[in-house]
């Protein structure tokens, strides 16, 4: 027979004697000499239909039906039929479609057998049209020949539908002879014009097309083969006249749709409410459900629901339900009421999910909706992230809402503390539509450990509860700076801490108020100076400061001791941002006396020699960068204007180019090692590496990380090489470069951020004390 089982008729006159499912052999007996039969075998997916064979019975006779497995079938430009292989459906109708939509004027007939039948209308009615030829400026260019452009439609495949409207599957014409390409398909383009086209289509990383059509006007059918590699490879070509066709059919990932409308559920004295709702069975799930929602205290009646049978839909469910889902089509196979009950008082908007379970518990699908609840209740406003150091009371500042006539007292608190934070519950009094500002004091002991936890700030009153979450970091101690800020410039370390320009003395110089510096340790203040027009510090390997005038403020600069006496310099003219060395040097982009062209320069405080290092290359003042490693021997400049960076051995006074580019500068942050290796983010926030040797490799994928990564580059450590000191967010980040063990402190609103002499870094953050804005010094190891 050429198959093991066959669907077989057997007639004698008008006498069925069979009609059912022969396995092998089927033997019929007593039937009187002379009777007429008619033997009749019907279609197997794969296999022509054996011709249908009539014998005169005399004897012994045997009739044999012989399947051949399909060489696949003529193809027409404008009628697709055929039996469907590799999928069962129950009979209902297709539609031609593609990945954007479906032409619902080409609809056709889809028997129980798996025949389809389907002649194309002229025009489609609906599906996304688009030139044959790019059009100008839409980033593509095409190369070869073409007579004409016309508007074309193009379709790759035919949905399957019960006949109750409900997505079922996708099937595929699949080109089983006159393929030029391996696994290519058959294609339907309705054209609006005749057009011979040869050539290709670039659109660069979006993709390209490769043409090789001769188009009639109206339906053509063509091979069509889509590569999905990246970029995306599409390939359109007429088809070889010897070319033959058979219908693959997958069904659609089996799961129920629940279409619930799109106004909210609103709940206000009322208990209760009633919406239609239309449940879309894709891929013929039937059977019994439960219906649940993920809100809590929201139920819904009925809760459990038989959907109907379609129809057979066995088979392996791949496809693609998410494009079904957003068609449109509205099936109708069972539309019901349903309830929603809501218990809950806090009011506002809630989205919730409608949770759709077979019989045995597992998820079969759902819908979304939202609920609207106009019950009398509070709402608490609070930020999202809050920081309380060692050692400190702060507090948690926020506003709490009276809504929908809500008037009482209530009671807050916070949950979750960590071990040693301690808050005391606040009541207040809430009138009827008011809102009150919201303070909860919270005390760090000493010995708190720094640490960043989500805690939740609960309120709680005779109908009312309410609840929000935020994030509670407990810093390290820390120094008071200012009630102020701290200037980019006016931070600079040295072997016994680190001097901060903490803001404007009482006294005054040539007219202009003085400036206050002062050295922190980790004990607190240890050296404070006064002095006139200062615009940037730079600290020097012997213990020094450099205090340095504005760029255009003078060249009288002062030598700062660690005891605060100081001694006048002259500082060079022009001299703008400047980093010290190893042997107490400061480099910077300067101007050449001679013709003014800007030259790298290096000056000595203590000395007073001024050395022009580099006048081949360019150099600039604006948009640059110099940026030094632990022990002082190496500087990297970095500028928006050069196109390769700047090494420079300060021992030596070579210097020389990177040898390779680092895109993206000024977006990113950068430090470079005492061994040349530089550690740089990108423009996705990538921590990545350089090595000495030019190459370049990801060290840590902001991907792979849980949560939101912001990671500025520091500086390796001072005492440790093998540490590298980021900045992520509020928190400052330790890095072991060998194992990539990070480990997080949170710190604070950060403003500034550098490493220190002897190991660390010095974090400058800026944060609210009891009355205003102030900063504070945080010394990390």
């Amino acid at each position: 027979m050429g198959v093991s089982a066959a669907p077989v008729s057997v007639k004698a006159g008008n006498t069925v004697l069979w009609n059912d499912t022969v396995t092998g052999t089927k033997t019929f007996t007593q039937l009187a000499a002379g009777t007429v039969v008619t033997v009749k075998g019907a279609a197997v997916p794969g296999f022509d239909v054996p011709a249908e064979q009539t014998v005169t019975v005399n004897a012994n006779q045997t009739v044999t039906l012989t399947y051949t497995a399909q060489r696949g079938a003529a193809i027409s430009p404008a009628k697709i039929s055929g039996t469907v292989t590799g999928a069962t459906f129950p009979a209902g109708y297709v539609l031609l479609g593609n990945a954007d939509g479906v032409s619902a004027n080409s609809r056709g007939t889809l028997s129980a057998s798996g025949e389809v039948d389907l002649k194309l209308a002229a025009p489609p009615s609906t599906g996304r049209s688009s030139t044959l030829l790019p059009p100008p400026f839409s980033g593509c260019t095409f190369t070869g020949t073409s007579t004409a452009n016309p508007d074309i439609f193009r379709f790759s495949r035919l949905y399957a539908y019960s006949a109750q409207g409900d997505p079922l599957g996708e099937i595929h014409e699949e080109l089983v002879a006159g393929s030029t390409v391996p696994g290519s398909t058959v294609a339907r383009i309705y054209s609006t014009a005749a057009s011979r086209t040869s050539g290709t289509v670039d659109c660069g990383n979006s993709g390209s097309v490769v043409y090789d059509l001769d188009l009639k006007a109206g339906w053509n059918a063509v091979e069509y083969s889509a590569k999905t590699d990246v970029p995306t490879r599409l390939t359109l070509k007429s088809l070889d006249p010897a070319a033959a066709s058979q219908l693959k059919g997958r069904l659609f990932e089996s799961f129920v749709n629940v279409d619930l409308g799109t106004a909210p559920l609103t709940f206000a004295a009322n208990e209760t409410v009633s919406v239609p709702a239309k449940f879309q069975q894709v891929g013929g799930v039937s059977g019994a459900v439960t219906l649940s929602t993920d809100v809590p205290g929201l139920t819904v009646e009925p809760s459990r629901l038989t959907l109907p049978t379609l129809g057979a839909a066995s088979g392996a469910a791949q496809g693609q339900s998410a494009f079904v889902q957003g068609l449109g089509l509205a099936p109708q196979q069972l539309d019901t009421q349903l309830t929603f009950r809501y218990t809950g008082t806090v009011p506002g908007i809630l989205p919730f999910r409608l949770l759709v379970n077979d019989s045995a518990g597992r998820s079969a699908g759902g819908g979304f909706g939202t609920i609207s609840v106009q019950r009398p209740g509070v709402k608490l406003q609070f930020g999202t992230e809050e920081f309380v150091c060692q050692g400190e009371t702060g507090a948690v500042r926020g506003q709490l809402v009276s809504l929908f006539g809500y008037a009482g007292p209530v009671t807050l608190s916070l949950k979750g503390l960590p071990a040693g934070v301690s808050a005391a519950p606040v009541q207040v009094t809430l009138g009827a539509n008011t809102s009150t500002e919201i303070t909860l004091p919270i005390t760090v002991a000493k010995g708190a450990s720094p640490t960043q936890r989500d805690v939740t700030i609960e309120v709680s009153g005779p109908g009312a509860t309410s609840s929000v979450s935020l994030a509670l970091g407990v810093c390290p101690q820390r120094t008071l700076i200012n009630n102020g800020g701290v200037s980019e410039r006016g931070l600079a370390p040295v072997s016994s801490g680190v001097w901060i320009l903490t803001g404007i003395a009482e006294t005054q110089t040539n007219n202009s108020y003085d400036q206050v510096l002062k050295r922190f340790t980790s004990s607190g203040v240890a050296a404070t100076v006064t002095l006139p027009e200062v615009g940037q510090l730079a600290g020097l390997s012997n213990g020094d400061v450099v205090a340095l005038p504005y760029a255009n403020g003078g060249t009288q600069a002062k030598l700062v001791r660690p005891d605060g006496t100081f001694t006048t310099v002259v500082k060079p003219e022009g001299m703008g941002q400047a980093v010290s060395d190893a042997d107490g040097r400061l480099w910077y982009v300067g101007r050449d006396a001679a013709d003014q062209r800007l030259v790298l320069t290096r000056w000595n405080p203590v000395t007073g020699e001024v050395a022009v290092m580099d006048r081949t290359r360019v150099y600039s003042l604006d948009n640059t960068e110099f940026l030094v490693s632990p022990d002082g021997k190496t500087l990297l400049y970095l500028a928006l204007s050069t196109d390769l960076p700047v090494v420079v051995n300060t021992v030596t006074g070579a210097v020389r180019d990177l040898g390779t580019r680092l895109d993206g500068y000024p977006f990113f942050t950068a430090a470079i090692g005492n061994d040349g290796t530089i550690w740089l983010t990108d423009i996705n926030n990538n921590l990545n590496r350089r090595d000495p040797d030019g190459r370049v490799s990801t060290v840590i994928s902001r991907a792979t990380l849980p949560g939101p990564q912001n990671f500025i580059v520091i500086g390796l450590d001072a005492a440790t090489p093998g540490v590298l000191w980021l900045q992520n967010g509020f928190k400052a980040i330790r890095l072991e470069t060998s194992s990539l063990k990070m480990t997080s402190t949170p710190v604070g609103r950060i403003s500034r951020m550098i490493t220190t002499r002897n190991g660390g870094v010095a974090v400058v953050t800026y944060d609210g004390c009891a009355t205003q804005a102030c900063s504070h010094l945080t010394l990390l190891n």
